[in-house]
């Protein structure tokens, strides 16, 4: 077909124009009413007219177009409108939807009520997708299906306290503490007044978690992953240790494992302690903790009648020469018990605060105090380990592995066979954590082995533990002993037994197991 060189001429003004386009001529096509432009089916042209009647008899009347339109104001978070589910159709009625092919949607105050009514008729199980905690298992006890019901409403509604106290746990899986990840605290944004400064915040919640008053024996891995945790409650229950991977939650404020049968503190616990200017709450008694030695009674320096003289104190002496001297004074009316030396160890460890603390006024320096003093007493004999973390030296019946002595290296090994590098063993352990599935073993392992990888795995469930000298990973700890810490009031002049915690550490290397050198202290 021979296509036009030029445009076809326009016609003649004078010449009435058409209202509208010439309808097709064929029989085969019905007539379209001439009020409305009709489709150009020879060019596939779908387009029509934007504005649309709802009037049962499709009277177009402008004038209902160009009224204001009443706009609902919906309160409460977007996903409270719910998600219909693929089970579920909403019927294409004039109603909800124009089924027009230009894609404009102009319907009317109804038409939106009917939709926004049928979205809060969806389901809870419509609204987020469904996982394996969303619905408790029927096989697993009341207690943990009241704690993961209780979880999946506080998910729901973005409350960011959760109360699973006294339900009964004995037991909780990782699966039931996963929804905590998806938690978004709630806006108190309201659509009706002025927002106030208070609701410009970020919607990260700060999870407070209560499991006071329950059965436990062992936490999940998945708690230490929470990181937005500000409260933990584990009051009464049958804690025995409180795992290192405490340190991962950087952002607890308060702490309670009162009423446990925890007898140590682990040392990654020291840095909630040392406040460094944050407020922290860490509440620890009553709980059965390992004591340094019998401390009842009065002070037995009380009596002891010491000359010292003040100059040796001064603002430039040295603070360790004078302690030295004031021991070998007290040395003078006899040998010194453990508790005295516990106490002149006090009296050093405030000297030398005090001193750090004045020569940073001088210097102009700010120093953040926390509000109560730490400083170190005493620690107990280092344990030497082997290669597969089995202790070197066997125990003593009629001695306390833990107490506290003067002199912690006494049995140390020789310079010459300590090193930082670490063992074929360890390096082992590692590789099988990222080759092998350490949750099915065989059976016919040795002990030894088994003992090591069962270790392994509860590093890659909790993550390896450090080294709290160097601060390296490791699986299995070649050194570990107790450091007895005094925490309390600046104001206190006798140690008390409140006041002293334990701290379990543990070292990656022979090298590493070097005691807190005395009159150590943490502002």
């Amino acid at each position: 077909m021979a296509l036009p060189s030029s445009p076809p001429p326009l016609p003649d003004l004078n010449d009435e124009l058409p209202s509208s386009p010439p309808l097709p001529t064929s029989s085969a096509l019905p007539a379209l009413p001439n009020r409305k432009r009709p489709l150009d089916y020879d060019n596939n042209n779908l387009s029509s007219d934007p504005l649309f009647s709802e009037d049962p008899s499709e009277a177009e009347d402008q004038t209902e177009y160009e009224q204001p339109k009443r706009k609902r104001m919906v309160k409460g978070p977007w996903w409270t409108l719910g998600r219909r589910s693929s089970q579920q159709s909403i019927p294409h009625t004039k109603d909800n939807f124009r089924n027009a092919d230009s894609g404009v949607f102009l319907g009317s105050d109804e038409s939106i009520d009917s939709l926004l009514n049928n979205a809060r008729d969806l389901n809870v199980a419509d609204r987020i997708p469904t996982s394996s905690s969303a619905v408790p298992h029927p096989s697993l006890p009341q207690g943990e299906r009241i704690a993961q019901q209780t979880i999946g409403d506080c998910v729901e509604s973005g409350h960011d306290a959760v109360d699973l106290s006294a339900l009964g746990l004995e037991h909780m899986s990782s699966e039931t503490l996963k929804p905590l990840h998806q938690l978004i605290r709630q806006s108190h944004g309201t659509l009706t007044e002025p927002p106030s400064e208070d609701e410009f915040v970020a919607l990260t919640p700060s999870i407070k978690l209560f499991l006071a008053r329950n059965q436990l024996r062992s936490l999940p891995a998945e708690l230490f992953r929470l990181e937005n945790v500000t409260v933990l409650s584990l009051r009464s229950n049958d804690l025995t240790e409180l795992p290192y991977a405490i340190a991962r939650l950087r952002n607890l404020k308060e702490l309670n494992i009162a009423g446990n049968n925890i007898r140590l503190l682990p040392w990654e616990l020291m840095r909630f302690l040392d406040g460094g200017g944050e407020s922290r709450r860490i509440i620890v008694r009553p709980n059965p903790l390992l004591e340094p030695t019998t401390i009842e009674g009065p002070s037995p320096l009380s009596g002891l009648t010491v000359q010292t003289n003040n100059e040796d104190l001064s603002r430039w002496g040295d603070t360790r020469e004078y302690y030295e001297g004031l021991r070998r004074s007290y040395q003078e009316h006899g040998p010194l018990s453990i508790r005295a030396e516990l106490e002149l160890r006090l009296k050093l460890g405030r000297l030398l605060r005090i001193q750090y603390l004045q020569e940073a006024s001088r210097a102009g320096r700010e120093v953040e105090l926390g509000a109560e003093e730490l400083i170190f007493l005493a620690s107990s004999a280092i344990r030497w380990n082997s290669v597969d973390g089995t202790p070197l030296h066997r125990a003593r019946p009629d001695r306390d592995p833990f107490q506290a002595t003067l002199d912690p290296l006494s049995d140390a090994p020789e310079p010459a066979t300590c090193s930082f590098a670490p063992s074929l063993f360890e390096l082992a352990s590692r590789s099988a954590q990222k080759e092998f599935n350490l949750q099915e073993l065989p059976s016919d392992i040795p002990a030894v082995v088994r003992v090591a990888l069962d270790a392994a795995a509860r590093g890659v469930e909790m993550g390896n533990q450090t080294c709290s000298t160097c601060g390296r990973a490791y699986i299995k700890a070649r050194a570990e002993w107790v450091e007895y810490w005094h925490n309390g009031s600046p104001s206190q002049t006798e140690l008390k037994q409140e006041n002293i915690l334990p701290f379990l550490r543990r070292v990656c290397s022979w090298r590493c197991a070097t005691p807190t050198p005395i009159g150590e202290f943490r502002c």
